[in-house]
């Protein structure tokens, strides 16, 4: 083994050395860690290593560029707009491997080729192109605590590397996009004044305080028989949306936005720009019907004519609970409040619990029948071709009784709720809100990145307002006849006839028919939402009969003449047959709902203890047993 002491080696000097070993290398163990490994850092990965029962070790890398396995191909027949354009690393391009000897007594690194394997297939550009050192990295980290622009990094990080550090060919290729990319996973370590105070009062006070300065209406509570507590805040211009555009109204929680793990909900609504906005706000310490209630009650409070007709959310039973609670429809001598269950969350349970294929599709044509007796069918024709009786139990005990909740016959009367069939609105705006919290921070963090964004899509909001009647859209390859026309409409409008009218072309290459229509009546999903010509009313004006008229396009522009998108609440008075109950019946419905809300709430204190180790996971599991056996057995 040759010995050759380095010292004063430039930095590219030193990534040559450690790029193809000619010669056995021994570094001392400070020097290795801090001034060379992190130079090569992206040249290499690990592919096995040993622990000495002499505390010394070896580890063998392999370079990155080696991959053992193919890519995975394009499954076939799949439709040309759902392809997505992907690109894949060949396999076995480059077979470099040193092994890495850590001499733990001598406190020295060797470092050494392994097994006469070959030099590099590529250079050492070629690598940082793959990856970027740690000391690239490195350096985008300490320009990024200043928060400066993903341009101003990459200049200011080329200019340091190449006078100060000898790294100009390692950061010769660096991107805007990949300093933005490193910037955004490093946001949440590096706001520490996000992290707020360690105490937990005194991070409320902080957060309230904030909240007040900028101009929210913020208010806290205390729920003596649970011990738990609660902050409500909301923009006065959010509460006034509320009270207009609240008759339905989206509510759903997320977690893991502060480290006090306390669950932040948000009120959404649809405006008459058919833009999405935040109604309120309110974070709980303890995800309960009781405090989340309390919470509802203090917003209904401030926004006093804020009753909704309906509110969608998931399938949660104690979101479902607390809404009963403060709004109790008839029996208070006010408006019902109908809940309404989120269809994709539907789906997703019914992946998971219906596992037969065939009553799965069954129950999925249940959910979009037009009619309460062809649901009813369907779900019949569910449980008696379904095999398995924990499904058909399923089936019956969850979704026979309740399908005014879930399935789309009882939406009929109003177009808006066949529009908004889901809670993926108010979910977008949770998960854009967490690409910029983080578990690390404090209340006062949070409250930062909430009123940022509320912000943003006020903004949005103003914009949608501005262009709602002024903006006209162009298009390429729509007769001017249709496009005149359409100008007349609401821009939001005038995209989605754009698109219908884009759609008659795809019928055409599919070979479709004329569909024959002898009015302007058409049963299709679009026009029963939108109450607008739909692609095959555009379909039958073009190659059939001449369906729209100026009468026509002036009943359907008079739509939109001195309203918005409210237009939709209402098309007209349908019963929703709600099964009457008995005060038997009743009570037994709140028990189930109890238990549901019992057995939701210690899912939730699993998964936390889950989180924190299994030790804690086995804990919480053995006292549930102690205290659930002495009721079971009994």
């Amino acid at each position: 083994m040759s010995n050759n002491k380095i010292v004063h080696f430039t930095s590219d000097e030193k990534r040559a050395l450690l790029f193809n070993i000619k010669n056995t290398l021994e570094i001392s163990e400070e020097e290795f860690d801090n001034s060379w490994w992190p130079l090569v850092s992206n040249v290499w990965t690990q592919f096995n290593s040993c622990k000495l029962n002499n505390g010394d070790s070896w580890k063998v890398f392999t370079c990155r560029f080696t991959k053992h396995r193919e890519s995975s191909t394009r499954k076939e027949n799949i439709p040309i707009k759902k392809r997505r354009t992907t690109m894949i690393r060949p396999a076995n391009i480059c077979h470099a491997k040193i092994k890495v000897i850590r001499m733990t007594s001598k406190k020295l690194i060797q470092i050494e080729r392994y097994n006469n394997t070959p030099d590099h297939t590529h250079t050492l550009i070629e690598s940082d192109r793959l990856k970027r050192s740690t000391a690239v990295r490195t350096l985008v980290m300490q320009e990024a605590i200043k928060n400066y622009p993903p341009v101003a990094i990459v200049k200011a990080v080329k200019e340091y590397a190449n006078n100060e550090l000898d790294l100009g060919e390692s950061v010769k290729d660096l991107k805007r996009k990949e300093v933005a990319n490193i910037k955004y996973k490093l946001h949440g370590p590096l706001e520490t004044h996000l992290v707020g105070n360690i105490e937990l009062e005194s991070d409320i006070l902080e957060t309230i305080s904030y909240l007040k300065n900028q101009e929210y209406y913020c208010e806290r509570y205390y729920i003596s028989q649970k011990s738990t507590y609660g902050i409500v805040f909301a923009h006065p211009k959010q509460l006034k949306k509320l009270h207009q555009y609240g008759w339905l109204t989206l509510i759903d929680s997320t977690h893991k936005t502060n480290k006090h793990d306390w669950r932040l909900f948000t009120l959404y609504i649809r405006d008459s720009y058919n833009c999405w906005d935040v109604g309120a706000h309110f974070f709980v310490s303890n995800e309960d019907s009781d405090t989340i209630a309390e919470a509802l009650k203090i917003i209904r409070n401030i926004c006093k004519n804020w009753i909704p007709g309906y509110v969608l959310m998931d399938q949660s039973n104690i979101e479902a609970n607390s809404i009963k609670k403060v709004f109790p429809g008839l029996k208070a001598g006010e408006n019902e409040c109908r809940i309404i269950l989120c269809t994709v969350h539907i789906v997703r349970t019914w992946i998971a619990k219906i596992y037969e294929k065939k009553t799965r599709e069954i129950m999925i044509g249940a959910m979009h029948k037009r009619t309460k007796i062809g649901c009813e069918q369907f779900i019949q024709n569910a449980i008696q071709q379904c095999s398995v009786s924990a499904v058909c139990n399923f089936i019956k005990r969850n979704y026979m009784k309740n399908s005014h909740k879930w399935a789309l016959w009882a939406r009929q009367h109003s177009p808006l709720l066949l529009q908004v069939t889901s809670t993926n609105a108010l979910e977008s705006y949770h998960s854009e809100l967490k690409r910029t919290t983080s578990f690390l921070y404090g209340l006062i963090g949070a409250s930062y990145k909430i009123v940022a964004l509320d912000q943003k899509k006020q903004a949005e909001s103003e914009n949608t307002a501005f262009n709602f009647r002024t903006k006209k859209i162009s298009a390429y390859g729509v007769d001017d006849e249709f496009l005149e026309e359409i100008h007349k409409f609401p821009f939001p409008v005038q995209q989605m006839l754009i698109k219908e009218i884009g759609a008659v072309m795809d019928r055409l290459e599919k070979g479709k028919c004329v569909p024959g229509l002898t009015s302007l009546e058409c049963h299709c999903l679009f026009h029963n939402r939108y109450l607008l010509p739909c692609k095959h009313i555009f379909h039958e004006h073009m190659y059939g009969n001449r369906l729209l008229t100026d009468d026509a396009w002036k009943k359907f522009q008079g739509l939109f003449e001195d309203n918005g998108f409210e237009i939709y609440e209402q098309r007209e008075l349908v019963i929703e047959e709600i099964p009457i109950q008995t005060d038997a019946e009743k009570k037994i419905e709140n028990r189930r709902h109890t238990v549901n809300e019992l057995t939701e709430r210690e899912r939730n204190k699993y998964w936390s203890a889950e989180e924190m180790g299994a030790s804690q996971a086995e804990i919480l599991v053995n006292k549930l047993e102690i205290s659930l056996n002495s009721i079971i057995n009994n």
